[in-house]
């Protein structure tokens, strides 16, 4: 991920300095990366990927090829999971019976996304985990 970050530095011609700033954070932090002393923790990815809406976070955590989001991609991310974004909609509150319909909407959402993952890879590989990150800095983890 350190090239990554180094490359989208260029990219958007900033310096490391600048970066931080930008992302509230110390300059040393980054320059640790850059290094290679530390690795970028969830939080600075968090943090990059809000300060860039325009990254794909596919080739930034996945190795996509894709540094950048599609326009089209981009403008329809909140009608991809539903189900997700109703949840942070109706927040933590509810009743039971609501958290319990939220809870198998959600299983359906896992099952639905390794299905969609599965067919969409060309090689044949089980799908051991599924990562959702959330606008508000949140995510959902499934697992097999």
């Amino acid at each position: 991920m350190r090239d990554k970050i180094d490359l989208l530095l260029k990219t958007k011609r900033l310096s490391a300095t600048s970066f931080a700033r930008m992302l509230e954070i110390q300059p040393s932090s980054i320059s640790h990366i850059l290094s290679g002393r530390n690795k970028p923790s969830y939080d600075l990815v968090v943090k990059i990927l809000r300060a860039f809406p325009e990254l794909n976070p596919d080739w930034l955590l996945l190795d996509s090829s894709e540094m950048f989001r599609d326009k089209s991609e981009h403008s329809s991310d909140s009608t991809l999971f539903p189900a997700a974004e109703s949840d942070l909609q109706t927040g933590a509150t509810g009743s039971m019976e609501e958290n319990m319909k939220i809870s198998e909407s959600k299983t359906d959402e896992k099952n639905e996304l390794v299905n969609i993952f599965s067919r969409t890879q060309n090689v044949q590989k089980d799908v051991d985990r599924i990562l959702i990150l959330y606008h508000d800095g949140s995510f959902d983890s499934y697992s097999k």
